[in-house]
């Protein structure tokens, strides 16, 4: 296969784009039929690619400036992010109704997104997040200007913090292309520049991030583009990170600090879970759960908590594509999406979260104590799921933007996927642990039907076939009729919630002296940036490149 067709996963979007901004431009709307098209072509490209050749591929475009290429590279890694990516992307673009300027950028930030997972180096990688998030933000925009939306000076220091770590690869190693960046140039005050690019970029942190804050707007269509094509970029630079480091991070405090803090994000969103108000409120801080779980087990450095991270990660790209289209209101829908977002056996959730403590078990030490911590936050999520079957709705979102049966037919998938987990693992997480990890990536004795670790055997398919089975037979018999829709009281309050809602009302009611506003108004940098004429900005980006590269 020609090496050109590398470029297949991010040009079928481009050229879906330019055709329906085309038709658009003449008044005619080629709908969900050319995005849809779109998406799935690139996820269809992105399979072949992989699947005929099953190794790494590459290609160089020739010089990016100042030493760096523009070099793509298809490899393990690049193909599970990919498919994270562009599956739930193309699920959410084939069923939800958008204008043709709304698809358009919404393809356009997809493309972008694929950039960033193929990128060859760190600072095509930069190059690519910061776009796909500037058209995330756009996008938002374009729905809805007064909804809540992360800002876009924020989302893209993170891109920046990154392109600053590439450069200083560049400098110090001669090179910022994955492979090949020298350990000596991995520094820890670098690496610790590449870490809070990637917590800053998936806003893991343990409290209520953009993620979250995206569930409080009237629609879902452009929150949850936003998710499926930034939410994963931040754990894609974690886990080159390995790569980078040949195998690990530059010192154990950096393993042991991103797994704490992955932990205070899964417990910190479990604890607003069961606190929360509303249905669409506790759904807001499920993908953050999720995130939590998988840095906690992605930072402990070991191939099985590389790969239980992948398929944590693999389960929130599902629920980026189910909970946009799943209705406020209670019903089937609700219950099986929240009984398998939650980790209920035996889906791929709770296989997922099993593999993730038994990993920290395995790292032993400090990092043991962390899943004790994981496996409390899983029982507060439990606690939570209970709870939230009785909440008010919430603020709904139009009935035409959701699809109950799709949304239940991807939750009941991920369900019933949880005796594959070891085809999972085999297949997807795997091998890319591997390519990460070198000789150290492959945990011994995978295959389809069994997790083979250190310490023990996880029959997954044998044991998790009659989970499934009894499970399915007691819904039969019950169906929703036990059921009972029951407001319940919050577990605990959180401390010091009001407190922290007072100090962002006064900082957001702070004010600077008129003559020194124009200084530091970055709403209105925004918004200059927004309104401004793409070709304008694109004249000044190319004669910014074509000066630095002098």
């Amino acid at each position: 296969m020609p090496s050109i067709a590398i470029t297949g996963p991010i040009l079928v979007p481009l050229l879906a784009a330019a055709v329906i901004t085309t038709f658009g431009f003449f008044r005619f709307d080629l709908g969900r039929g050319a995005s849809g098209a779109g998406a799935w072509g690139a996820v269809a490209v992105l399979l072949v690619l992989w699947l005929s050749v099953r190794s790494t591929q590459e290609l160089n475009l020739g010089p990016l400036g100042y030493g760096s290429s523009l070099n793509l590279r298809l490899d393990a890694v690049a193909f599970a992010f990919g498919l994270m990516v562009s599956v739930p992307s193309a699920v959410l673009l084939t069923l939800q109704r958008r204008t043709w300027q709304e698809a358009a950028i919404a393809m356009v930030g997809l493309a972008a997104a694929m950039a960033a997972v193929e990128a060859g180096g760190v600072v095509l990688t930069a190059v690519a997040g910061g776009t796909a998030a500037t058209l995330a933000v756009l996008l938002l925009d374009a729905e809805d200007i007064q909804a809540p939306r992360p800002r876009w000076s924020v989302m893209l220091a993170a891109w920046l913090a990154l392109g600053w770590a590439g450069v200083i690869f560049q400098v110090l190693g001669g090179t910022a292309v994955y492979p090949a960046v020298p350990v000596a140039a991995v520094t820890a005050p670098v690496f610790t520049l590449f870490a809070v690019a990637a917590l800053m970029a998936s806003g893991m942190f343990p409290w209520r991030s953009w993620p979250a804050q995206l569930w409080a707007r009237p629609s879902l269509r452009a929150a949850g583009m936003a998710i499926a094509t930034v939410y994963p970029l931040g754990f894609y630079l974690l886990v080159r990170a390995y790569e980078v480091g040949d195998g690990r991070y530059p010192r154990q405090l950096f393993n042991v600090l991103l797994a704490s803090l992955g932990i205070l994000v899964a417990l910190g969103a479990a604890a607003r879970a069961q606190a929360a108000a509303t249905r669409r409120e506790f759904l807001g801080e499920v993908i953050p759960g999720f995130g939590g779980f998988a840095l906690m087990t992605l930072a402990l450095g070991t191939p099985l908590g590389l790969e239980a991270a992948l398929i944590t990660l693999a389960t929130a790209a599902a629920f980026a594509a189910c909970l946009p289209l799943l209705p406020d209101r209670a019903g089937p829908a609700s219950l099986v999406t929240i009984a398998a977002a939650v980790g209920l056996p035996p889906g791929l959730a709770f296989g997922a979260r099993v593999l993730g403590i038994e990993s920290t078990f395995e790292a032993g030490d400090l990092l043991g104590l962390i899943g004790l911590a994981g496996a409390a936050g899983w029982a507060l999520w439990m606690v939570g799921a209970a709870r939230a079957i009785g909440l008010p709705a919430g603020r709904g979102h139009p009935v035409a933007e959701t699809f109950p049966k799709i949304a239940m037919g991807i939750a009941l998938l991920t369900l019933v996927a949880g005796p594959a987990a070891a085809a999972v693992q085999a297949g997807l997480a795997g091998p890319a642990a591997a390519n990460v990890l070198g000789g150290s990536g492959a945990t011994p004795g995978a295959n389809l039907t069994t997790v083979v670790t250190v310490s023990t055997v996880l029959p997954a398919l044998t044991l998790f076939v009659p989970l499934l089975l009894i499970a399915a037979i007691g819904y039969g018999l019950a169906g929703t009729a036990l059921i009972r829709g029951q407001p319940r009281p919050v577990l605990f309050s959180l401390p010091g919630s009001t407190w922290m809602e007072r100090a962002r009302a006064a900082l957001r009611e702070a004010t600077i002296p008129e003559q020194y506003r124009s200084l530091v108004n970055l709403p209105a940098l925004e918004s200059a940036v927004a309104g401004g004429r793409p070709l304008l900005w694109l004249a000044a980006l190319v004669a910014l490149a074509f000066a630095v590269t002098r």
